[in-house]
Formats: C-alpha cells, sequence, structure tokens
C-alpha cells in the first residue's frame, strides 16, 4: 500500500514538473486585454507569431514551458498570443511593426511598446529579455525616447538594438543624432555608428567628409579599405534617394547619377544601372529592368568581372521566372574573363550553379557541380560547399 501511494506521489509530482507553462489568453480581444492590464496594473506580454513559424513552435515546446520563464511571467505580465494572420492580429501586426516571427513584445497598460524581441529565445536569454522590458532605464522605449541625450557609446548601444528590432524610425534618429555632433567621426563609437548602423548622413557636407575619410578610418584598424569603400557606395546612395536630391515625386535618375558620379565615380556606372534594374523589378516593370541590367551585361570593362557576377547572380532567378535565363546565360557565357581575374574564372560556373539551386533546377545544378568538382580551377572551399549541397540532394 505505501508502495502503490509512494508511487502516485512521484506520478503526480513528473506532472506537476511538465505542467509548468505561461498563461496565455489567446487571441482575445485587445480591448479586454488593455483594460485587464489596467485593473490589475501589469505590462502587457505579446507573443506575435504565425502557424507555420518553426522557431514559434519551438518557443512553445522549449521556453514557454520552462518553470522559472512561466514563474515570473505569470507574475509580472498579462501574457497573450496572437496569430498575426487573423482576426486582430493583423491590426496589431501593423500598430507594432512586426515584420518577423516571433515578435516578442512588451507594452504598459495603455499599449505603448517599452521592449520587444525578435526570434527565438532560450530561457535564461527570454528572462534576461523580460526583466530588461521591466526595467524603465534598461527598457528600449525609453532608449529611444532619450536618444538624443544618450553619450556616443551609449547610442552606439542603442543603435545595435534598433537594428536587431528593425526599428524603421532609426534611420530620422541618427541623422538628427549625428547632426548635433560638430564631427560625426569624432571618435571610435561614432565611427562605428557611421559604418555600421547609420542609414544615412545628414547633409551633402557630411557625405563629401566621409569620402575623404578613408585614411582615418582604417587608421582605426577595425575595417579595411574595402569595408569603407562598400559604406560609402550605401552612404552615397542613400543621399541620392534623399528629399534634398529628390525633389520632385518622380524618380530623378539623372539627379542620382550625378551623385553617384561626384562621390563613387569609379562604380558609379554599374551602382547606377544595378539600382535601376533593382528599382524596376520592385514597380514589377521588366522591360526597363531588362534595359539597365543589358547595360552592365553589355559593357563588362566598365562594371567589373565580379560585379558582372554578383548582378547575373542576383538578376538570374527573376530571369528565369520571365523566361528568359537561357537567352542571358548565353550572353553571360561570352563575357571574357580579364587577364588579372584569371584566378577567378570559376565564379562563371558557380554563379550557373547558384542560380540552378535557386531556381530548383536540380539536375543542371548536379551536372554543373560535378563538373566544377572535377575542375582543377575550382577552389577547395567551394568544393566542400558543393559537396555538401549534393549531399544535401541525397548524392553521391
Amino acid at each position: 500500500m505505501k508502495k502503490t501511494l509512494f508511487t502516485l506521489c512521484l506520478v503526480v509530482l513528473a506532472l506537476g514538473v511538465n505542467a509548468a507553462e505561461i498563461k496565455f489568453l489567446e487571441n482575445p480581444v485587445w480591448t479586454d486585454v488593455l483594460a485587464q492590464a489596467k485593473k490589475e496594473n501589469k505590462m502587457i506580454f505579446l507573443d506575435a507569431f504565425a502557424t507555420w513559424c518553426g522557431p514559434c513552435k519551438q518557443m512553445d515546446a522549449e521556453t514557454y514551458s520552462n518553470q522559472a520563464v512561466a514563474d515570473y511571467f505569470n507574475a509580472n505580465f498579462i501574457n497573450v498570443k496572437y496569430d498575426m494572420e487573423k482576426g486582430e492580429g493583423a491590426m496589431l501586426s501593423d500598430r507594432y511593426y512586426v515584420s518577423a516571427y516571433p515578435n516578442l513584445i512588451f507594452m504598459n497598460s495603455d499599449g505603448v511598446m517599452l521592449h520587444k524581441g525578435i526570434g527565438f529565445l532560450a530561457a535564461n536569454d527570454f528572462l534576461k529579455l523580460a526583466k530588461a522590458a521591466k526595467n524603465p532605464e534598461t527598457q528600449y522605449y525609453t532608449l529611444k525616447k532619450n536618444a538624443q541625450k544618450l553619450s556616443d557609446a551609449q547610442f552606439l548601444q542603442f543603435a545595435k538594438q534598433a537594428a536587431e528590432l528593425q526599428d524603421e524610425d532609426f534611420g530620422y534618429i541618427s541623422k538628427d543624432f549625428l547632426a548635433s555632433k560638430p564631427d560625426l567621426l569624432g571618435n571610435s563609437d561614432l565611427i562605428d555608428l557611421v559604418m555600421n548602423y547609420a542609414f544615412a548622413l545628414p547633409k551633402e557636407k557630411d557625405l563629401s567628409y566621409f569620402s575623404s575619410s578613408k585614411n582615418k578610418i582604417v587608421k582605426e584598424g577595425k575595417y579595411s579599405e574595402d569595408d569603407f569603400e562598400e559604406r560609402l557606395v550605401s552612404l552615397t546612395i542613400q543621399f541620392a534617394l534623399s528629399e534634398e536630391v529628390q525633389v520632385t515625386q518622380e524618380m530623378d535618375f539623372d539627379a542620382i547619377k550625378t551623385v553617384l558620379d561626384k562621390y563613387i565615380p569609379q562604380r558609379s556606372f554599374f551602382v547606377f544601372n544595378y539600382f535601376k534594374t533593382q528599382y524596376y523589378l520592385e514597380n514589377k516593370e521588366m522591360e526597363p529592368a531588362l534595359a539597365a541590367f543589358d547595360e552592365i551585361l553589355n559593357n563588362p570593362t566598365k562594371v567589373g568581372y565580379q560585379q558582372v557576377c554578383n548582378a547575373m547572380m542576383g538578376f538570374g532567378p527573376t530571369l528565369f521566372e520571365a523566361g528568359k535565363l537561357d537567352a542571358y546565360l548565353e550572353k553571360f557565357n561570352a563575357i571574357p574573363v580579364p587577364a588579372k581575374d584569371g584566378n577567378l574564372a570559376y565564379l562563371k560556373d558557380f554563379v550557373k550553379a547558384i542560380i540552378f539551386i535557386k531556381t530548383k533546377q536540380t539536375d543542371k545544378f548536379k551536372e554543373m557541380a560535378n563538373a566544377m568538382l572535377a575542375s582543377t580551377t575550382t577552389p577547395e572551399d567551394v568544393k566542400k560547399d558543393l559537396r555538401q549541397a549534393l549531399q544535401n540532394m541525397g548524392t553521391n
């Protein structure tokens, strides 16, 4: 009898351990959630999910069932789950800028977002996120509200969070912050901010200053000349698209070209035509997109071999969907490899292999991959990736 009771106690204890979970309200009426939060004087935790999202299911299975997580969240928050593709989820998705899942949103009882996380988090990291959300000094909302008062080092940390959270307001906030600085490259924190996070620079004079500061930035020891050149391209494009340059409702391509020619003259031709290609694609205008892409393929000496390869790799899947890939691959194949890029000749086949795998042309990919594996000019690290891709397809 005692043994039976002891066994039952173990069963009950085991069930108790496995029963740990956050008590969620699932797809409730949003106004009722706000009312309950006010009544209980609690913050709201919103799990913004989609039914097809793998990391969301992983949060359910691993993180939300953790005892410490369940205890902390049940004590401190009104916990709600909304499918962002149903009911009031769509409204909440727009309101809180949900663009990836899971979105882990913390807000006050008025529905003002205070803090946020994105993607799967293990129990310990999730608890850290929640405690940061509870602390007014570490809440993202507080940092954002006081952004212009932060030190350079503090603003850099805020910038990292803004990038992780995909905050669409950060571009304007960073421009204002940099505009207040007598020297926007005045210390290592500001250089890191400009090199990694600033969406755009405040004025053309700032872009001009940055473009002449390669030696200063490289001397920091964190960034190469290539890093600087890539960042200069990005900042130049953003300035070319700013209201200071774009003064009409229609896209002024001539103004864009003028800016590119001024600040990145050696790369202007490629950047201009690649931008036009992307712009017209986004606006579903295939003919002008093809015309801009033709400019790249028809002028390889102006573009550079590696840039031609990059452009073909990026545009290839779109050409496939339009039924034009074979014709463009012929043009691509006909472009000679410059003598100075002889060690990169394999890139042509590699580009085709990537396009074939992206467009699910499995047989063509296997043929190209096997040819590259048999070639002595294919680098070993590329061969390793090709073998892995073939293995993933179930081939030897």
